[in-house]
């Protein structure tokens, strides 16, 4: 298992239980998060983890529900 495959079943889990996260690759120019929440975004979710390592981004920002300033996690 890769850290895509971590990200991916870490970030699904919280899907699954009805969260929301915020996700931004930290590319310049890249500034917007994408939101996810519930588990219906899971096969969205899966679509930005596999375009993050067909790209080799090495960074992605991880943002908690409702946290517009609040950075919980880098990857």
């Amino acid at each position: 298992m890769d850290k895509y495959d971590k990200w991916f079943q870490v970030l699904s889990n919280h899907l699954r239980n009805g969260d929301r996260v915020g996700l931004r690759m930290n590319l310049e120019g890249e500034g917007k998060f994408k939101d996810f929440q519930g588990e219906k975004e899971i096969p969205a979710l899966k679509t930005f983890i596999e375009n993050a390592r067909r790209d080799h981004i090495e960074d992605i920002t991880v943002r908690e529900e409702y946290a517009e300033q609040h950075v919980i996690s880098e990857f």
